[in-house]
């Protein structure tokens, strides 16, 4: 015996796929050229060069553990042996937070620094490729802006933007 499907049988819309499959499409095609042709040339990690990128943004180059936690969205414990890693290899050291004795920050060294001046120009080249080439800089200021409200409900996060 054959089963057959009806269209009103469908358990998911095809807008709701529509737009599932291009984000999750999307994410990995754009995850899988920076893994291959970026990241991979490294040697490292992408959770430990995204710990770089993160610490390199910060002010003074380091960050507190439990917010590079919450910005990376790992758990305190996983990124506790990510920094564990990367302290390992002379890429960040650990020291207390003067200001909270309780914190630990993070700090970006200069090896870390060297890692960091090798990954940046294969990643830009891909982003120039992939969105530059691609978009205009307005489109690309749009898409941004889009991505990060569609972060921020994803995480529970209100959006002044789009509350009343």
């Amino acid at each position: 015996m054959m089963f057959t499907m009806s269209r009103s049988q469908r358990v998911l819309s095809p807008r709701t796929l529509r737009t599932t499959g291009a984000l999750l499409t999307t994410q990995i095609a754009v995850s899988r050229l920076i893994e291959t042709e970026a990241v991979e040339p490294t040697g490292y990690d992408p959770t430990v060069l995204d710990l770089l990128v993160r610490l390199d943004q910060a002010p003074n180059g380091q960050q507190r553990a439990v917010d590079l936690s919450q910005r990376l969205l790992m758990s305190p414990s996983h990124i506790s042996r990510m920094i564990d890693r990367a302290e390992e290899k002379s890429l960040v050291k650990r020291e207390p937070d003067p200001s909270d004795r309780r914190a630990t920050l993070v700090t970006l060294m200069p090896q870390g620094r060297e890692v960091l001046r090798d990954f940046a120009p294969r990643l830009t080249q891909i982003i120039r490729r992939i969105v530059n080439n691609t978009m205009t800089a307005s489109e690309t200021d749009t898409l941004v802006e889009l991505l990060g409200r569609i972060e921020k409900a994803a995480l529970g996060v209100e959006d002044p933007a789009t509350s009343e």
